[in-house]
């Protein structure tokens, strides 16, 4: 995504550790040297689960990144005007953006923001599943419910599928934690 790539990296981490070894992309280790790095260095036979931060300064620097590790699930958690100086339109950022969706297999999953209008307006890609996750957008697959603000916590609970799940909360304060949050969900 545009913004909140590290976040919902740390986020997505923090719940996989529970039931798996996951290593990702340390820092902003998020060009394709940095995770060619992070696989010589650090990816051993016993993770079972990598998590790639991926960035990019123009159209194709995921395509490249998407190429060496071949992910399975992909996450857009926003399409934003950053770097419209070398993409040269929003439009050109939104397709580079979808690049991680574009390179999933037919049996895997992309997970989008649905909140984020130029997602939202888009055709996302009908190869593999693909699962929405939103505060605000009512066609979302996973929705933040009764958000309650407090000076100590954020709670809150998700809606899928029909049902509510409640009982969710976070130190962190913010929409945009609660939809980065909602992704690693």
């Amino acid at each position: 995504g545009s913004f909140g790539k590290t976040s919902t990296k740390h986020f997505l981490y923090r719940v996989l550790s529970e039931r798996y070894n996951v290593l990702m992309t340390p820092g902003n280790f998020n060009t394709t040297l940095g995770v060619v790095r992070t696989v010589r260095e650090h990816l051993k036979p016993h993770h079972e689960v990598f998590i790639v931060e991926m960035g990019a300064k123009q159209r194709g620097d995921i395509k490249e990144i998407c190429d060496l590790v071949q992910p399975t699930i992909g996450i857009v958690s926003s399409v934003g005007e950053m770097h419209l100086e070398t993409f040269g339109s929003l439009e050109n950022v939104r397709k580079t953006k979808f690049e991680l969706l574009d390179a999933l297999p037919s049996d895997g999953l992309g997970v989008v923001n649905m909140d984020s209008e130029p997602i939202a307006s888009a055709a996302l890609p009908t190869h593999c599943k693909m699962l929405g996750y939103a505060v605000d957008n009512l066609s979302a697959t996973y929705r933040a419910q009764q958000i309650d603000y407090t000076p100590t916590q954020t709670s809150f609970a998700i809606e899928a599928d029909g049902a509510l799940r409640e009982g969710y909360s976070t130190h962190l304060a913010g929409r945009g934690n609660i939809l980065h949050l909602l992704a690693s969900v």
